[in-house]
């Protein structure tokens, strides 16, 4: 699916992963690459019922798992053979529940991954299904139809089509990003710092190209047919981080703002 708007400008956006094996994205390219050395990671969804974290990761490096306010939590070592890993929660998480799972080579290299909870519909209606034998058939039909409407809730959750309209960061050591998608204007891009702002991108032509419903590539041209990119990951209709071509996530910088973690809201 893509979407094309006409406008003009300059983009300037960086991508930076700290650690030796980083995972960058230059400003004159907007190509991403991993650094050599840097370490694997895959990770099973994780439900509101789990009690652990599962995947696979480079063969022997420890695995850790941070909450929302980026605390450890927990942690286990990948198995030297397979790279298979199993780290146990210390309680259920709550879905929607935000974690930050690293995985960290022993010569310092480092790569983590941002997940969200997922929750389990179906734990409910299956405790009623077993509970009365007459009425049985009955609950089964219940099940399906509650079943049906959820996946209509969730297909409307994820029916977003463009990015149009005004998305605000939040802040980061005194300074705040801005994107502003429109179809009249195009794509254009601020940072704050306090009351000061910065107009760092104006007007420039865009498109989308939706990897999945939820990652999306957004191609920029310039005023001066610069042409540059950039990857956004949805976690909702209404917020949305920045990643990298792999879908993963990535410290970024736009102009003069520091690097670092921006979730980005619709206002």
């Amino acid at each position: 699916m893509k979407k094309l708007i006409v406008l003009s400008g300059s983009l300037i956006a960086a991508f930076s992963l700290l650690g030796a094996g980083a995972v960058t994205q230059t400003q004159a390219s907007a190509k991403t690459t991993v650094a050599a050395g840097s370490p694997s990671l895959s990770i099973n969804n994780v439900y509101s019922n789990s009690t652990s974290v599962t995947g696979k990761a480079s063969k022997g490096v420890k695995v850790i798992v941070e909450n929302s306010k980026k605390k450890q939590i927990a942690s286990s070592t990948a198995s030297k053979t397979t790279g298979k890993y199993t780290v146990k929660l210390p309680a259920k998480q709550k879905a929607t529940t935000k974690l930050y799972v690293y995985a960290k080579a022993s010569n310092g290299h480092y790569f983590y991954r941002i997940i969200n909870v997922k929750a389990v519909a179906s734990s409910k209606a299956s405790t009623k299904k077993t509970s009365t034998k007459k009425t049985s058939t009955k609950k089964i039909s219940t099940k399906k139809t509650t079943h049906s409407t959820s996946s209509k809730k969730a297909s409307k959750s994820s029916a977003l089509k463009t990015p149009t309209g005004t998305w605000q960061s939040n802040s980061y050591k005194g300074w705040s990003m801005k994107y502003t998608f429109s179809q009249k204007t195009g794509l254009n891009q601020y940072t704050y710092q306090g009351k000061k702002s910065t107009h760092v991108l104006s007007n420039a032509r865009y498109s989308v190209s939706a990897k999945t419903p939820t990652f999306w590539k957004i191609n920029v041209t310039a005023k001066g047919g610069k042409k540059s990119s950039f990857y956004m990951h949805f976690t909702s209709n209404k917020h949305f981080t920045l990643v990298n071509s792999k879908n993963q996530a990535v410290k970024t910088s736009v102009g003069k703002a520091p690097a670092g973690h921006y979730t980005f809201s619709l206002k």
